[in-house]
């Protein structure tokens, strides 16, 4: 084991040879309810003066010790054309308490590019670190293993890491674009982002001083005002790092009761991966969403079934607004 993948280290465990194709960089099944991961341009957007986030991610029960992800966001719109925010995310796994720690500050600025005024363009910078670090003693390796008495911890590994706790600097960029007129009956937006641009070096790569991979992404969709309290939104998700990838394409809908609720139904599937279902509610302010993966890979060897389950809160502290409200493209 000259090379070892830290965060895919309890997959490669658990399936063997099988071959993979797995994101190094953690990821939200409701990725457009983590808006401060997706792009820093979106810092901000949102139909409101603050915006909380929160997010968690339990994923495939049945190995031990899974991956469980965290992230805590909030941003705020000091004017109606700059917004700024803060974003951490959390992620741990595996038996040799393996954790990934990042946080950001982003800010954005955003550009009317219409007569009507509904029309913008968003452009957003993030700055942060990132800490990667894992447990050297609760590795086992082949060359522990005595053929007469098993394994051995007394006996050497024969790795030699430089280090098992790193920080790094880092730092993204993005541009995001949205029709909000409320009058019209389909909002288009869509987005584009680049991550590691620092760029981050990755203690834990099999070539020294090698960085951390950039990270692509590009997302977007359109909000079709189906009826007078029925909304439906077509979306879409591409993510490229290195040779891993993800190609999700999905729906949710939007059910606006009398009282000014909404129920919220969705799916999702992304290529090679899995099928995601999601419902939700709306309460005033207040937007709740929950998810489940059903894995549709050759992991499902490992996973026995298991998927993940995912839970997201926003709440957004806003100003009265005369309707029409403009849109904004959020769950």
């Amino acid at each position: 084991m000259k090379r070892i993948q830290i965060s895919l280290l309890i997959l490669f465990c658990a399936i063997g040879p099988a071959r993979l194709f797995a994101q190094i960089d953690p990821h939200f099944s409701q990725y457009y309810a983590y808006p401060l991961w997706l792009n820093p341009a979106l810092t901000g957007v949102m139909n409101g003066d603050l915006r909380i986030t929160g997010n968690f991610r339990s994923q495939w029960g049945s190995i031990q010790n899974p991956y469980s992800s965290t992230a805590l966001s909030a941003d705020f719109r000091p004017t109606s054309k700059v917004g700024v925010g803060l974003n951490l995310i959390n992620q741990s796994a595996g038996n040799a308490g393996f954790n990934y720690l990042a946080g950001y500050g982003s800010a954005s600025y955003n550009i009317i590019v219409s007569n009507d005024s509904y029309q913008h363009i968003n452009f957003g910078l993030q700055a942060g670190f990132i800490n990667q670090r894992f447990n050297m003693d609760k590795f086992q390796f082949g060359s522990q293993y005595d053929p007469a008495t098993g394994y051995n911890p007394a006996l050497p590994s024969l790795e030699n890491f430089n280090s098992t706790n790193t920080t790094v600097f880092d730092a993204n960029a993005g541009v995001f674009y949205y029709d909000g007129n409320p009058l019209k009956l389909a909002n288009i937006f869509g987005g584009f982002s680049v991550n590691h641009l620092a760029p981050a070096k990755d203690a834990f790569a099999a070539k020294a001083g090698a960085n951390i991979p950039i990270r692509y992404d590009v997302h977007g969709g359109v909000r079709l005002q189906v009826a007078e309290h029925f909304s439906v939104t077509p979306h879409g998700l591409f993510v490229r790092q290195q040779k891993n990838q993800i190609i999700a394409l999905g729906a949710y809908s939007q059910f606006m009761l009398t009282n000014g609720d909404g129920l919220i139904l969705g799916a999702l599937y992304r290529v090679n991966d899995a099928a995601v279902a999601t419902a939700g509610y709306s309460l005033g302010n207040l937007v709740f969403g929950a998810s489940y993966d059903v894995n549709s890979s050759s992991l499902n060897r490992a996973t026995q079934g298991f998927g993940g389950l995912e839970l997201s809160l926003n709440y957004v502290f806003r100003k009265r607004v005369q309707a029409p409200e403009e849109v904004c493209p959020r769950l």
